[in-house]
Protein backbone atom coordinates (compact mmCIF):
# COMPACT_ATOMS: atom_id res chain seq x y z
CA UNK A 1 0.00 0.00 0.00
CA UNK A 2 2.43 2.64 0.79
CA UNK A 3 5.08 2.13 -1.81
CA UNK A 4 1.99 2.01 -4.77
CA UNK A 5 1.37 5.17 -3.03
CA UNK A 6 4.63 7.06 -3.18
CA UNK A 7 4.49 5.53 -6.78
CA UNK A 8 1.47 7.09 -7.78
CA UNK A 9 3.02 10.36 -6.29
CA UNK A 10 5.74 10.24 -9.27
CA UNK A 11 6.13 11.19 -12.63
CA UNK A 12 3.18 13.25 -13.91
CA UNK A 13 3.15 14.85 -10.80
CA UNK A 14 0.13 14.88 -8.30
CA UNK A 15 -3.82 15.97 -8.43
CA UNK A 16 -4.29 18.81 -6.07
CA UNK A 17 -6.99 17.00 -4.44
CA UNK A 18 -5.01 14.10 -3.98
CA UNK A 19 -2.35 15.74 -1.73
CA UNK A 20 -3.72 15.46 1.52
CA UNK A 21 -4.69 11.75 1.68
CA UNK A 22 -1.08 10.78 -0.34
CA UNK A 23 0.63 12.57 2.56
CA UNK A 24 -1.55 10.66 5.05
CA UNK A 25 -0.22 7.61 3.11
CA UNK A 26 3.14 8.08 3.77
CA UNK A 27 4.23 10.01 6.47
CA UNK A 28 3.64 9.83 10.24
CA UNK A 29 2.91 12.31 13.00
CA UNK A 30 5.99 13.95 14.76
CA UNK A 31 6.50 12.56 18.69
CA UNK A 32 3.26 14.12 20.74
CA UNK A 33 4.95 16.74 24.43
CA UNK A 34 3.34 18.09 27.00
CA UNK A 35 3.23 22.13 27.31
CA UNK A 36 1.14 25.02 28.68
CA UNK A 37 -1.79 25.45 26.75
CA UNK A 38 -1.15 29.45 26.67
CA UNK A 39 2.24 28.15 24.50
CA UNK A 40 0.68 25.94 22.42
CA UNK A 41 -1.33 28.04 20.03
CA UNK A 42 -1.10 26.84 16.49
CA UNK A 43 -0.21 22.78 17.72
CA UNK A 44 -2.24 19.83 17.52
CA UNK A 45 -4.08 18.14 20.47
CA UNK A 46 -2.46 14.75 20.68
CA UNK A 47 -5.32 13.49 23.26
CA UNK A 48 -8.53 14.64 23.81
CA UNK A 49 -8.65 17.88 26.25
CA UNK A 50 -10.87 16.85 29.08
CA UNK A 51 -12.21 18.60 31.96
CA UNK A 52 -10.29 17.92 35.34
CA UNK A 53 -13.53 20.34 37.21
CA UNK A 54 -16.57 20.96 37.00
CA UNK A 55 -17.56 24.30 35.87
CA UNK A 56 -19.26 25.94 37.68
CA UNK A 57 -17.25 24.30 40.95
CA UNK A 58 -20.21 25.59 43.18
CA UNK A 59 -23.78 27.21 42.25
CA UNK A 60 -23.25 30.76 41.42
CA UNK A 61 -25.63 33.76 40.45
CA UNK A 62 -25.93 33.97 37.00
CA UNK A 63 -26.58 37.94 37.37
CA UNK A 64 -27.03 40.06 39.51
CA UNK A 65 -29.86 40.30 42.16
CA UNK A 66 -30.99 38.27 45.46
CA UNK A 67 -30.39 34.94 46.36
CA UNK A 68 -33.66 34.09 48.05
CA UNK A 69 -34.96 31.09 50.67
CA UNK A 70 -38.16 30.10 49.76
CA UNK A 71 -41.23 30.51 47.28
CA UNK A 72 -41.90 34.10 48.31
CA UNK A 73 -43.52 35.82 46.83
CA UNK A 74 -42.02 38.37 49.86
CA UNK A 75 -38.22 37.63 51.82
CA UNK A 76 -36.78 39.28 54.26
CA UNK A 77 -33.65 41.29 53.49
CA UNK A 78 -30.53 40.77 55.14
CA UNK A 79 -27.51 42.96 54.84
CA UNK A 80 -24.96 42.03 53.15
CA UNK A 81 -24.11 41.54 49.31
CA UNK A 82 -22.68 38.25 48.27
CA UNK A 83 -19.89 38.82 45.58
CA UNK A 84 -17.94 37.11 43.40
CA UNK A 85 -14.48 35.94 44.47
CA UNK A 86 -15.35 35.04 48.09
CA UNK A 87 -17.36 32.61 50.60
CA UNK A 88 -20.53 32.27 50.08
CA UNK A 89 -21.02 33.13 53.74
CA UNK A 90 -24.11 31.96 56.35
CA UNK A 91 -26.76 30.09 55.41
CA UNK A 92 -30.22 31.42 54.78
CA UNK A 93 -33.09 30.46 56.32
CA UNK A 94 -36.40 29.68 55.26
CA UNK A 95 -37.98 33.24 54.40
CA UNK A 96 -34.65 34.74 53.76
CA UNK A 97 -32.61 37.23 51.18
CA UNK A 98 -29.75 38.40 50.57
CA UNK A 99 -28.09 40.51 47.91
CA UNK A 100 -25.71 39.05 45.00
CA UNK A 101 -23.72 40.09 42.29
CA UNK A 102 -23.33 37.85 39.08
CA UNK A 103 -20.67 34.82 39.78
CA UNK A 104 -20.81 34.86 43.50
CA UNK A 105 -20.64 31.72 45.07
CA UNK A 106 -24.47 31.49 46.18
CA UNK A 107 -25.28 30.93 50.40
CA UNK A 108 -26.51 27.56 51.43
CA UNK A 109 -30.50 27.28 51.65
CA UNK A 110 -31.01 29.26 48.58
CA UNK A 111 -33.25 27.93 46.50
CA UNK A 112 -33.53 30.85 43.52
CA UNK A 113 -31.57 33.85 41.99
CA UNK A 114 -34.06 37.12 41.29
CA UNK A 115 -33.09 39.42 39.16
CA UNK A 116 -32.67 43.10 40.35
CA UNK A 117 -35.61 44.43 38.06
CA UNK A 118 -37.81 41.76 38.62
CA UNK A 119 -38.04 42.68 42.15
CA UNK A 120 -39.13 45.66 44.54
CA UNK A 121 -37.62 46.44 48.22
CA UNK A 122 -39.41 47.94 50.62
CA UNK A 123 -38.94 49.04 54.07
CA UNK A 124 -40.81 49.05 57.52
CA UNK A 125 -39.36 50.48 60.11
CA UNK A 126 -35.84 49.43 60.79
CA UNK A 127 -36.43 46.44 58.38
CA UNK A 128 -36.24 45.75 54.95
CA UNK A 129 -38.02 43.20 52.75
CA UNK A 130 -38.09 41.94 49.37
CA UNK A 131 -40.98 41.49 46.95
CA UNK A 132 -41.21 39.87 43.91
CA UNK A 133 -43.47 41.89 40.94
CA UNK A 134 -46.47 40.47 39.88
CA UNK A 135 -45.72 40.48 36.03
CA UNK A 136 -42.07 39.47 36.23
CA UNK A 137 -41.66 35.97 35.07
CA UNK A 138 -40.91 32.82 37.05
CA UNK A 139 -37.43 32.69 36.15
CA UNK A 140 -34.65 31.14 38.37
CA UNK A 141 -30.81 32.91 37.60
CA UNK A 142 -29.47 30.47 39.77
CA UNK A 143 -25.91 28.51 37.89
CA UNK A 144 -26.07 25.27 39.40
CA UNK A 145 -22.92 23.29 40.20
CA UNK A 146 -21.12 21.46 36.85
CA UNK A 147 -23.95 23.53 35.01
CA UNK A 148 -21.43 24.25 31.62
CA UNK A 149 -19.60 20.61 32.10
CA UNK A 150 -18.83 18.35 34.67
CA UNK A 151 -15.29 17.14 35.23
CA UNK A 152 -13.89 14.36 33.10
CA UNK A 153 -16.02 15.76 29.79
CA UNK A 154 -14.25 15.12 26.60
CA UNK A 155 -14.77 18.84 24.81
CA UNK A 156 -12.31 18.53 22.20
CA UNK A 157 -10.85 15.24 20.33
CA UNK A 158 -7.30 14.72 19.61
CA UNK A 159 -6.55 16.10 16.16
CA UNK A 160 -7.93 19.52 17.48
CA UNK A 161 -5.74 22.35 16.50
CA UNK A 162 -5.34 24.29 19.54
CA UNK A 163 -6.30 28.45 18.78
CA UNK A 164 -7.53 30.89 20.81
CA UNK A 165 -11.14 29.45 21.66
CA UNK A 166 -9.26 25.93 22.65
CA UNK A 167 -6.58 27.54 24.95
CA UNK A 168 -9.83 29.33 26.95
CA UNK A 169 -11.50 26.43 27.34
CA UNK A 170 -9.15 24.13 28.37
CA UNK A 171 -7.67 27.27 31.33
CA UNK A 172 -11.66 27.13 31.90
CA UNK A 173 -11.60 23.48 32.31
CA UNK A 174 -8.81 23.79 34.49
CA UNK A 175 -6.34 21.53 32.14
CA UNK A 176 -3.49 24.22 31.86
CA UNK A 177 -1.11 21.53 30.36
CA UNK A 178 -1.83 19.31 26.89
CA UNK A 179 -0.11 16.89 25.11
CA UNK A 180 -0.07 18.47 21.57
CA UNK A 181 2.08 18.08 17.96
CA UNK A 182 3.83 20.76 16.68
CA UNK A 183 3.91 23.80 15.86
CA UNK A 184 6.25 22.13 13.43
CA UNK A 185 9.71 23.83 13.29
CA UNK A 186 11.47 24.49 10.10
CA UNK A 187 14.47 25.76 8.78
CA UNK A 188 14.28 27.73 5.68
CA UNK A 189 16.42 27.94 2.92
CA UNK A 190 16.62 30.55 -0.06
CA UNK A 191 18.28 29.51 -2.87
CA UNK A 192 19.87 31.37 -5.94
CA UNK A 193 22.73 33.13 -7.24
CA UNK A 194 20.34 36.07 -8.20
CA UNK A 195 19.08 36.90 -4.98
CA UNK A 196 19.82 39.87 -3.44
CA UNK A 197 18.65 41.59 -0.15
CA UNK A 198 20.43 44.59 0.49
CA UNK A 199 22.20 46.76 -1.59
CA UNK A 200 22.82 47.77 -5.60
CA UNK A 201 21.15 45.22 -7.59
CA UNK A 202 24.39 44.04 -9.96
CA UNK A 203 23.17 42.81 -13.85
CA UNK A 204 20.48 39.47 -13.75
CA UNK A 205 20.05 40.32 -9.92
CA UNK A 206 16.43 40.82 -8.40
CA UNK A 207 15.54 41.58 -4.84
CA UNK A 208 14.61 39.11 -2.37
CA UNK A 209 10.99 40.07 -1.69
CA UNK A 210 10.27 36.72 -0.08
CA UNK A 211 12.60 36.42 2.85
CA UNK A 212 11.05 38.72 4.81
CA UNK A 213 7.81 37.67 4.34
CA UNK A 214 8.13 33.90 4.27
CA UNK A 215 7.93 33.40 8.58
CA UNK A 216 4.64 35.24 8.13
CA UNK A 217 3.27 33.14 5.34
CA UNK A 218 4.85 29.82 7.46
CA UNK A 219 2.68 30.30 10.73
CA UNK A 220 -0.51 30.84 9.15
CA UNK A 221 -0.11 27.11 7.90
CA UNK A 222 1.34 26.64 11.94
CA UNK A 223 4.77 25.74 10.86
CA UNK A 224 7.58 28.23 12.85
CA UNK A 225 10.38 29.98 11.50
CA UNK A 226 13.76 28.75 13.11
CA UNK A 227 16.13 30.31 10.72
CA UNK A 228 16.90 31.72 7.15
CA UNK A 229 19.57 30.67 5.27
CA UNK A 230 20.22 32.64 2.02
CA UNK A 231 22.33 30.53 -0.22
CA UNK A 232 23.95 30.01 -3.76
CA UNK A 233 23.16 27.39 -6.14
CA UNK A 234 26.26 25.49 -4.94
CA UNK A 235 25.86 21.64 -5.00
CA UNK A 236 28.51 21.52 -1.96
CA UNK A 237 26.70 23.63 -0.29
CA UNK A 238 23.66 22.57 0.11
CA UNK A 239 24.79 19.56 0.49
CA UNK A 240 26.47 20.40 3.67
CA UNK A 241 23.36 22.63 4.40
CA UNK A 242 21.36 19.36 5.04
CA UNK A 243 23.92 17.67 7.00
CA UNK A 244 23.83 20.80 10.09
CA UNK A 245 22.86 19.64 13.19
CA UNK A 246 19.27 20.68 14.17
CA UNK A 247 16.51 20.28 15.89
CA UNK A 248 13.70 21.20 13.53
CA UNK A 249 10.89 18.78 11.86
CA UNK A 250 11.04 19.80 8.61
CA UNK A 251 12.84 21.96 5.97
CA UNK A 252 11.27 24.71 3.46
CA UNK A 253 13.39 25.63 0.89
CA UNK A 254 12.94 27.85 -1.89
CA UNK A 255 14.42 28.00 -5.73
CA UNK A 256 16.08 24.67 -7.35
CA UNK A 257 12.92 22.36 -8.04
CA UNK A 258 13.08 22.74 -11.83
CA UNK A 259 15.04 21.04 -14.32
CA UNK A 260 17.41 24.07 -15.05
CA UNK A 261 20.95 23.46 -15.69
CA UNK A 262 21.57 25.35 -12.15
CA UNK A 263 18.54 23.18 -10.66
CA UNK A 264 20.48 20.74 -8.36
CA UNK A 265 18.12 19.70 -5.83
CA UNK A 266 17.07 16.84 -6.71
CA UNK A 267 21.28 15.20 -7.70
CA UNK A 268 21.77 16.54 -4.10
CA UNK A 269 18.67 14.54 -2.88
CA UNK A 270 19.52 11.17 -4.38
CA UNK A 271 23.34 11.71 -3.21
CA UNK A 272 21.68 12.14 0.77
CA UNK A 273 19.66 9.04 0.34
CA UNK A 274 16.10 10.93 0.50
CA UNK A 275 12.92 9.32 -0.46
CA UNK A 276 11.09 11.82 -2.78
CA UNK A 277 7.97 11.46 -2.00
CA UNK A 278 5.89 14.26 -4.05
CA UNK A 279 7.64 15.25 -7.74
CA UNK A 280 5.73 18.12 -8.72
CA UNK A 281 1.79 19.00 -8.91
CA UNK A 282 -0.17 19.36 -11.78
CA UNK A 283 -1.00 22.31 -10.52
CA UNK A 284 -0.23 26.25 -12.04
CA UNK A 285 1.48 28.29 -10.64
CA UNK A 286 3.33 26.26 -8.15
CA UNK A 287 3.78 22.62 -10.26
CA UNK A 288 7.21 22.32 -9.85
CA UNK A 289 7.47 21.15 -5.95
CA UNK A 290 9.00 18.59 -4.02
CA UNK A 291 7.73 16.44 -0.92
CA UNK A 292 10.79 14.35 0.57
CA UNK A 293 11.48 12.22 3.33
CA UNK A 294 15.24 12.93 4.65
CA UNK A 295 17.43 10.24 5.89
CA UNK A 296 17.34 11.53 9.47
CA UNK A 297 13.75 11.96 9.79
CA UNK A 298 13.13 15.28 8.59
CA UNK A 299 10.12 16.24 5.62
CA UNK A 300 11.75 18.13 2.96
CA UNK A 301 9.61 20.97 1.35
CA UNK A 302 10.75 22.55 -1.61
CA UNK A 303 9.09 25.45 -2.90
CA UNK A 304 9.10 26.60 -6.32
CA UNK A 305 11.63 30.03 -6.91
CA UNK A 306 9.11 31.99 -7.86
CA UNK A 307 7.61 34.72 -4.90
CA UNK A 308 3.99 34.17 -5.85
CA UNK A 309 4.38 30.57 -6.78
CA UNK A 310 6.29 29.75 -3.44
CA UNK A 311 3.72 31.06 -1.23
CA UNK A 312 0.53 29.35 -3.07
CA UNK A 313 2.39 26.07 -2.95
CA UNK A 314 2.95 27.02 0.77
CA UNK A 315 -0.12 27.74 1.45
CA UNK A 316 -1.58 24.43 -0.07
CA UNK A 317 1.16 22.03 0.23
CA UNK A 318 2.42 23.13 3.20
CA UNK A 319 -0.72 23.95 5.05
CA UNK A 320 -1.66 19.98 4.70
CA UNK A 321 1.56 18.76 5.44
CA UNK A 322 1.26 20.65 8.54
CA UNK A 323 -1.46 18.91 9.08
CA UNK A 324 -0.28 15.17 8.73
CA UNK A 325 2.76 15.46 10.31
CA UNK A 326 1.08 16.79 13.40
CA UNK A 327 -1.88 14.34 13.54
CA UNK A 328 -4.69 17.25 12.71
CA UNK A 329 -7.92 16.31 11.79
CA UNK A 330 -8.69 17.75 8.24
CA UNK A 331 -11.08 20.36 8.20
CA UNK A 332 -14.10 20.46 5.71
CA UNK A 333 -12.77 22.92 2.47
CA UNK A 334 -14.39 26.13 2.31
CA UNK A 335 -16.43 26.72 -0.71
CA UNK A 336 -17.24 29.75 -2.64
CA UNK A 337 -18.59 30.67 -6.11
CA UNK A 338 -16.76 31.70 -8.74
CA UNK A 339 -18.06 35.01 -10.11
CA UNK A 340 -16.08 35.04 -13.20
CA UNK A 341 -15.01 32.73 -16.22
CA UNK A 342 -11.90 31.32 -15.26
CA UNK A 343 -10.16 27.89 -16.09
CA UNK A 344 -9.38 26.25 -19.96
CA UNK A 345 -11.23 23.31 -20.74
CA UNK A 346 -7.80 21.20 -20.72
CA UNK A 347 -4.58 21.30 -18.47
CA UNK A 348 -3.67 21.80 -14.70
CA UNK A 349 -5.57 22.85 -11.87
CA UNK A 350 -4.92 27.18 -11.43
CA UNK A 351 -5.02 28.49 -8.13
CA UNK A 352 -5.55 32.04 -7.87
CA UNK A 353 -5.83 35.18 -5.79
CA UNK A 354 -9.37 35.94 -5.29
CA UNK A 355 -11.71 38.34 -3.03
CA UNK A 356 -15.08 38.46 -2.21
CA UNK A 357 -17.34 41.20 -3.70
CA UNK A 358 -20.81 42.19 -2.30
CA UNK A 359 -23.38 39.37 -2.10
CA UNK A 360 -20.57 36.87 -1.33
CA UNK A 361 -19.13 35.45 -4.39
CA UNK A 362 -15.48 35.12 -5.35
CA UNK A 363 -13.53 37.42 -8.29
CA UNK A 364 -10.25 35.98 -9.40
CA UNK A 365 -7.29 38.09 -10.46
CA UNK A 366 -7.18 36.25 -13.51
CA UNK A 367 -3.87 36.04 -15.38
CA UNK A 368 -1.20 35.41 -12.12
CA UNK A 369 1.80 36.81 -12.44
CA UNK A 370 4.66 34.71 -10.03
CA UNK A 371 7.82 37.03 -9.69
CA UNK A 372 6.16 38.97 -7.75
CA UNK A 373 3.05 38.83 -4.87
CA UNK A 374 1.46 42.23 -6.27
CA UNK A 375 -1.63 39.86 -6.84
CA UNK A 376 -1.77 39.25 -3.65
CA UNK A 377 -2.74 43.03 -2.71
CA UNK A 378 -6.05 42.93 -1.74
CA UNK A 379 -6.83 39.43 -1.93
CA UNK A 380 -8.22 37.13 1.00
CA UNK A 381 -7.80 33.72 -0.46
CA UNK A 382 -7.01 31.63 -2.73
CA UNK A 383 -9.12 30.07 -5.26
CA UNK A 384 -9.04 26.33 -6.64
CA UNK A 385 -9.83 25.79 -10.21
CA UNK A 386 -9.79 22.68 -11.64
CA UNK A 387 -9.98 22.29 -15.68
CA UNK A 388 -12.98 23.32 -17.09
CA UNK A 389 -14.11 25.87 -14.19
CA UNK A 390 -16.63 28.89 -15.54
CA UNK A 391 -18.60 31.58 -14.43
CA UNK A 392 -21.03 30.67 -11.21
CA UNK A 393 -19.05 27.52 -10.87
CA UNK A 394 -18.65 26.48 -6.73
CA UNK A 395 -14.76 26.06 -5.59
CA UNK A 396 -12.45 25.26 -2.97
CA UNK A 397 -11.31 28.61 -1.45
CA UNK A 398 -7.99 28.76 0.51
CA UNK A 399 -7.58 31.53 3.28
CA UNK A 400 -4.51 33.74 2.87
CA UNK A 401 -3.04 34.58 6.15
CA UNK A 402 -3.33 38.26 6.37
Amino acid sequence: MRSRSVEAMNGAGVAVEDLDPLLRAVLTPVPARTAPVVDALGATLAEPLVTAAHLPAVDTAAMDGFAVNGAGPRWSLRLGNQVAGRSAGSTLSDGEAIRISTGAPVPGGTTAVLRREYVHIERAGRCWSLRALPDAPRRNDLRARGEYWSAGVELAPAGARVDAALMSVALSAEAPVVAVRGPLRADVLLTGDEIRAAGALGPGQVRDALGAVLPHYLRGCDIECRRIWPMPDDRELLRSWFALDTDAELVVSVGGTGRGSADRLRAVLGELGARILIDGVRARPGGSQIVAELPDGRTLLALPGNPLAAVITLLVTGRALAGVRTGRRPDPPLWGRIADAAAPAHGPTRIVPARQLDGGVWRTHGATRTPHLADLLGAQALAVLPAGTGRGALVEIVPIPR
